[in-house]
């Protein structure tokens, strides 16, 4: 059987450093932790959690908190990219991951609260960001560790918040379409309790402001079921000719585009379409979609290195970290050439 001893004795190393490799120690050089982990690889060495647990007293698993029902989270490819770069950031530095997800607040909280009592998780990684949250109320009030993805709406001032300027993201995402001469857009909102729904509409309006634009009638409310859809859609065509369809995010734009086939309205021929967050909904939709790419990938990947680091330094300095966004255009805003 491999041990430690036979990995430090190889990297000529210490077994200390072997574990502090293992822990991903800040005292260690990233030299020496490759160098390690490459041996620990080659001979096959795999590290004694279970063991490693009672002697540090942690669980080294990292929670995900989604405020979600699980159908939504197995639809929306945001939670699956996000999860994509928590669990790599957290294998390379020894940590796996749990995620519980409900859309009951007293539910979830407690969830929470067992999975700390029974000392399963080290901290915890919101997914989402919600005036008066039970969640992060608690948590901030037992001083327990947690990174919020989403906006600092809360009033802790000691909290870690990764999250896109998402009323940049929608301005910029609007003033593209009024560029392309696209001046009668509507946003369609199915659910605007989320701090990144209200910054979206936000951006969406002053956008439509700065280009001496009425916003009046602009912001269509629905419901996310297919038929409900169908009918506001069936019902804003009828009314008037809207030039572009700006959604919220892509599980809401590939229904969008599904009610518009339906009902035999063309993209981008008759209406424009796009949204945020780039996923396989939307490069490979019919058409392909024009998105704000928000890199919920790399979201993931601050938001896990940031717990791990707050778990291993509590007084570390907290701060709100904002990962950049982009547009893409695709077909369904290209207007055909005259």
């Amino acid at each position: 059987m491999v041990t430690i001893k036979d990995v430090a004795k190889i990297a000529g190393v210490s077994p200390s450093t072997v574990s502090r490799v293992i822990k991903d120690h800040d005292g260690i050089s990233d030299t020496t932790k490759k160098k390690v982990r490459k041996i620990m690889e080659v001979i096959g060495y795999s590290p004694n959690i279970a063991a490693r647990n009672l002697v540090t007293n942690q669980s080294y698993t990292i929670g995900l908190v989604l405020k979600s029902g699980i159908h939504e989270v197995n639809l929306n490819p945001f939670f699956s990219d996000v999860n994509l770069g928590v669990s790599e950031t957290c294998r390379k530095k020894g940590f796996s991951t749990l995620t519980t997800s409900t859309t009951d607040d007293d539910s979830l909280l407690n969830e929470v609260k067992e999975l700390i009592n029974s000392r399963q998780v080290d901290g915890f990684i919101l997914l989402y960001s919600k005036k008066d949250d039970l969640v992060v109320n608690y948590l901030h009030e037992i001083d327990f560790p947690f990174v919020v993805v989403g906006k600092n709406i809360f009033d802790i001032s000691n909290g870690i918040y990764v999250d896109n300027d998402n009323v940049h993201a929608a301005k910029s995402m609007t003033e593209f379409l009024i560029s392309e001469g696209y001046r009668d857009i509507r946003m369609i909102v199915d659910n605007d309790v989320f701090a990144v729904s209200q910054d979206r509409i936000k951006g969406f309006e002053m956008a439509l402001n700065v280009s001496g634009i009425p916003t009046d009638g602009k912001i269509l409310y629905c419901d996310s079921d297919s038929k409900t859809l169908k009918e506001l859609l069936k019902e804003t065509f009828e009314e008037s000719n809207p030039e572009a369809i700006l959604t919220l995010d892509s599980v809401l734009n590939a229904k969008v585009i599904s009610a518009l086939y339906q009902l035999n309205i063309r993209i981008p021929e008759d209406v424009a379409t796009a949204t945020f967050n780039d996923s396989l909904l939307t490069k490979f939709a019919s058409p392909p979609q024009t998105v704000v790419n928000i890199f919920p990938e790399e979201l993931g990947k601050e938001a896990s290195s940031e717990i791990i680091d707050l778990i291993n330094n509590p007084d570390k300095l907290k701060r709100n970290i904002t990962v950049p966004t982009s547009i893409i255009e695709r077909q369904s805003t290209m207007k055909e050439e005259v």
